[in-house]
């Protein structure tokens, strides 16, 4: 009997050790890879499009004659448009054209001058940015012309065209499919040139302007 009762023991802990192996030894499932996914674009800003701007202008020259030079320090109030068109790539950058023309207020009197300055100006320019869905950060880069002007008493106002380039940034930001905001800086420099005419022998030098425009443009 004892030893029936000894062998008994033994079986059940021998059954115990392999079930307890059987618990330890069973692959536990692993839980699914979830792989992340990608929050898709929901604006393009491929396309034409146009738009009205306004905003200040400063303006800096030095008015060189044959016996003295003075420095023109001005700025005024500055209304435009403009237009171009945008292409997005697959990678979210943003190659556009944009032309502008404006017209601007700044006039200083300076020298003998009854007044110097320019009012028509426009540009045509590159931009190159990066869109975040609706917003489009951006740098531009381009031609500028303005028409420069010289008036003195009793001398009729001359006109001369003034050529340069023009650098900036901005930030353009889409409120619906179709209808966009605007801040943009630009610095612009026309280099030196003569102002010709009853002002000859009377040069603008170092004639360059810089600008906070804010605007609003449809899309199309």
């Amino acid at each position: 009997m004892k030893k029936i009762l000894l062998a008994s023991a033994a079986v059940v802990a021998m059954s115990s050790s392999a079930f307890a192996a059987d618990v330890v030894m069973q692959p536990q499932p692993s839980e699914p890879y979830i792989a992340p996914v990608a929050t898709p674009q929901t604006f393009s800003w491929s396309g034409w499009y146009l738009g009205a701007t306004a905003g200040y202008d400063w303006a800096h020259t030095k008015l060189q004659s044959s016996t003295q030079m003075n420095d023109a320090d001005y700025g005024g109030f500055k209304i435009g448009g403009f237009g171009g068109y945008n292409y997005q790539l697959d990678n979210n950058v943003v190659l556009g054209v944009e032309g502008e023309f404006d017209y601007n207020t700044d006039n200083e009197k300076a020298m003998n001058l009854a007044k110097f300055g320019y009012d028509w100006e426009g540009s045509v320019r590159g931009r190159v940015g990066y869109a975040f869905d609706n917003a489009l950060l951006y740098g531009t880069a381009g031609w500028a012309i303005a028409n420069g002007y010289a008036e003195a008493p009793g001398v009729s106002t001359e006109n001369q065209a003034f050529n340069g380039y023009t650098v900036g940034a901005g930030l353009d930001y889409a409120f619906t499919n179709n209808v966009f905001g605007r801040l943009e800086y630009r610095y612009t420099d026309f280099g030196s040139h003569d102002l010709g005419g009853a002002f000859d022998g009377i040069k603008a030098k170092d004639f360059t302007s810089n600008r906070v425009m804010a605007g609003v443009g449809v899309k199309f």
